[in-house]
C-alpha cells in the first residue's frame, strides 16, 4: 500500500474548512473606532456599529462578506426566548450575555425550591392533599414518594373527593411551584369551563403538595375517575421557571405507562397561554374518550 501523504490531506481539510467558514461567518460584536452600539445585538461582516431605533438594530452601510437579511434575523430572535445570535468576544460570550445566563440559571435554581403560597389552593377551590414526601429534599431525592398520597390525604380524599367523575382535575407544585402560582388562577376556571362545554362531569379540583405526575394514577384509582388531568410545574430551564404542563390519562391505574398518556407542555405567558391550553386539553380529552384511550392508542385511532 502506498504511503499516505498527510500534507495533502491537511491541505484539503484546511481548504474545505476555509470554504465553510467563508459561507457561514460567525457573528461577532462590534469592535473598532466607531461609536459603540446602543445594544448588544451582534452583527456580521465589517460594517460599522448598528444604529438602534426603538429596540431594532439596523447596520449603517452594507456589510462586506456574506450578506444576510438583518430584518429576518431580528424576526427570528424576537420569535423565541431562546438565546439565538448572541455574538462573542474572542472565544467567549459577551459580558452581558454571560451575566444573563448566570441570572437565568439562578432563577431556575430558585424555581426548584419555590413553594406554593398557603392560601392559593383554597383560592382555586381545591381540596388540599400531600404526597408521601415530607419536605422538598425528599421530593427531589425520591421521585416515587411523590407519586403516591400519604395516609392522611388518602383518608381525606375518600371522604371529600368526587367519585366517578368523567375528568378529575389535579394541580401539583411539581419541580417549580411558580408555574402553578403564575398560571393556576387563569388555567383552572378556563379548564373547568372548557371541560364542561364538552359535557364532561368534572370532579372537585385537588391540590397535591410535592406532586409528581404519577400521583394522578393513585388519585384516579381511589376516586374511580374515568380520566384525570394533572397540571404540574416542569423542570425549569434557563428563563422557564414559570412553565407547567398538563398530563391526561384515560382509565387510570397504578403505574400506568406514559405511552398511554398525553401531555400539553410549556403552559405559561411566553409559551402556550393558560386559556388556550385549557381548550386544547378539553379537545384532547374528547378525542381520547372517542378513541377509548390516550397516547399511542389515540394516535392509532386517527382521531
Amino acid at each position: 500500500m502506498a504511503e499516505i501523504d498527510r500534507s495533502l490531506i491537511e491541505a484539503a481539510v484546511r481548504e474545505a474548512l476555509g470554504e465553510i467558514l467563508a459561507e457561514q461567518p460567525i457573528p461577532r460584536p462590534f469592535r473598532g473606532d466607531a461609536p459603540a452600539p446602543a445594544c448588544d445585538r451582534p452583527f456580521r461582516g465589517d460594517a460599522p456599529a448598528p444604529a438602534c431605533d426603538d429596540g431594532v438594530c439596523r447596520p449603517r452601510g452594507k456589510p462586506k462578506g456574506r450578506p444576510f437579511d438583518e430584518r429576518e434575523l431580528d424576526r427570528v430572535t424576537r420569535a423565541t426566548p431562546a438565546r439565538l445570535a448572541q455574538g462573542r468576544t474572542g472565544t467567549r460570550y459577551l459580558t452581558s450575555v454571560y451575566i444573563g445566563l448566570r441570572a437565568e440559571h439562578a432563577i431556575a435554581l430558585d424555581a426548584v425550591r419555590s413553594e406554593v403560597p398557603p392560601d392559593l389552593p383554597e383560592k382555586l377551590g381545591c381540596l388540599s392533599l400531600q404526597s408521601r414526601c415530607q419536605d422538598r429534599e425528599e421530593y427531589l431525592l425520591y421521585p416515587d414518594h411523590g407519586r403516591r398520597l400519604d395516609d392522611e390525604s388518602r383518608a381525606r380524599l375518600e371522604k371529600e373527593g368526587t367519585r366517578g367523575a368523567d375528568v378529575q382535575l389535579i394541580l401539583g407544585d411539581g419541580l417549580t411551584a411558580w408555574a402553578l402560582e403564575e398560571n393556576g388562577p387563569r388555567l383552572v376556571p378556563a379548564l373547568i369551563a372548557a371541560l364542561e362545554q364538552e359535557r364532561f362531569k368534572v370532579g372537585r379540583p385537588l391540590f397535591v403538595k410535592f406532586a409528581r405526575v404519577g400521583v394522578q394514577d393513585d388519585i384516579g384509582v381511589l376516586l374511580g375517575a374515568k380520566a384525570t388531568a394533572i397540571f404540574v410545574g416542569e423542570r425549569p430551564g434557563l428563563g422557564t421557571g414559570d412553565s407547567g404542563s398538563l398530563y391526561t390519562a384515560y382509565a387510570p391505574r397504578l403505574n400506568q405507562d406514559n405511552a398511554e398518556k398525553d401531555c400539553i407542555s410549556n403552559i405559561r405567558p411566553l409559551g402556550l397561554p393558560p386559556e388556550e391550553a385549557a381548550k386544547e386539553c378539553a379537545t384532547l380529552l374528547r378525542r381520547t374518550f372517542q378513541a377509548g384511550g390516550g397516547g399511542t392508542r389515540l394516535v392509532r385511532s386517527g382521531l
